[in-house]
C-alpha cells in the first residue's frame, strides 16, 4: 500500500495546492503526490475551486516545471482535474503537450469521464485514473453526487438501483461493470472511504473487481486524528487498498506499519 499526499500537503507548513508544498514533497521522495487544477480562460491553473475574480492564479505549467527540475525519484504526481465542462479539442492537446516531458512521472485523474476518454484519445498511453463518484457513490451527507438514494440504499441515478430486485452483491457487482468500462485502459479507480466502508458492509469485494481490469484501487481521503481512522485504515488495508489519500501521510504510514507488524 501506498500513500498520497492530498493536494501536496505534506508538513502542514504550506497551504494546500502550493507549489511550496508541491516542492517540499519532492524534496521528501514521497511515493504520490497530488494537487487540483482546472482551465480559466485560455490556460490550466492548480486550484481546486472556481477561480474568484481578482484572484491569483498559479499555471499548471509551474507545477509542471517542478517535476521536471527535480531529481530522479520515487515520487508520481497526479494531476486531479477539476472541470466539469468537456474540454475542448485545443484544450486537450494543450493539456497533452504540457505534459509530455514528464508523462513517465505524472498520471490525470478526474470523476469527468467524459474528458478521460477526450485524453486518452488524444494520448493512447497517457496514465488516467477514474473516480465514479458522478454515477454510483456513498456518504452520510445527502449533497454528495448523484444525489438519490436507490433502492440498495446507495447514491445511484441508473434505473437498476430504482428497485431491489437482485442480491446487494450483484447489484454492485452489475454497476462495476459498468463503470470500470467508462475509460478504457484506466490505471487506477478512486473509491470514497465511505463509499468503500459501505461496499464491505454489504459483503463486495470491490477492489477484487478494480484488480480484474488490471487497475488499483485509490481510496480517499483518510486522515489521522478523524473518527476510528485507526480502524478505519486497517479495515480498508483489509479491504485491498492499493494507495490511501491523505493530509495526514507520516502518520497514517506509522499506523500502517504498526498494523502489518501485528499481522
Amino acid at each position: 500500500m501506498e500513500l498520497k499526499v492530498h493536494r501536496a500537503t505534506w508538513s502542514g507548513e504550506h497551504p494546500q495546492n502550493s507549489l511550496a508544498g508541491l516542492r517540499e514533497c519532492y524534496r521528501e521522495r514521497v511515493a504520490r503526490v497530488e494537487i487540483d487544477f482546472r482551465t480559466a480562460g485560455d490556460d490550466f491553473v492548480v486550484t481546486h475551486d472556481a477561480p474568484r475574480r481578482g484572484a491569483k492564479l498559479v499555471p499548471l505549467s509551474d507545477a509542471i516545471a517542478i517535476v521536471r527540475s527535480a531529481a530522479p525519484g520515487p515520487t508520481l504526481l497526479m494531476l486531479d482535474a477539476k472541470d466539469e465542462r468537456p474540454w475542448t479539442s485545443a484544450e486537450v492537446a494543450r493539456l497533452v503537450r504540457l505534459i509530455e516531458p514528464v508523462r513517465d512521472r505524472i498520471f490525470v485523474g478526474s470523476p469527468a469521464d467524459w474528458n478521460l476518454r477526450r485524453l486518452r484519445a488524444a494520448d493512447r498511453d497517457l496514465a488516467l485514473a477514474f473516480d465514479p463518484q458522478y454515477y454510483l457513490t456513498w456518504s452520510a451527507r445527502k449533497e454528495t453526487l448523484p444525489g438519490r438514494r436507490g433502492a440498495y440504499g446507495y447514491q445511484d441515478d441508473h434505473p437498476l438501483a430504482l428497485r431491489r430486485t437482485i442480491a446487494t452483491v450483484d447489484y454492485l457487482r452489475e454497476r462495476f461493470e459498468m463503470l470500470l468500462g467508462q475509460v478504457a485502459d484506466v490505471r487506477e479507480v478512486h473509491i470514497r472511504v465511505g463509499f468503500l466502508e459501505r461496499m464491505l458492509d454489504d459483503g463486495f469485494d470491490a477492489a477484487g473487481h478494480i484488480h480484474r481490469v488490471g487497475a488499483l484501487m485509490d481510496v480517499w481521503t483518510l486522515d489521522a486524528g478523524s473518527r476510528a481512522w485507526r480502524t478505519r485504515l486497517a479495515r480498508v488495508l483489509a479491504g485491498g487498498a492499493d494507495v490511501v489519500t491523505t493530509n495526514t501521510a507520516r502518520e497514517l504510514a506509522e499506523a500502517a506499519s504498526e498494523t502489518e507488524r501485528r499481522a
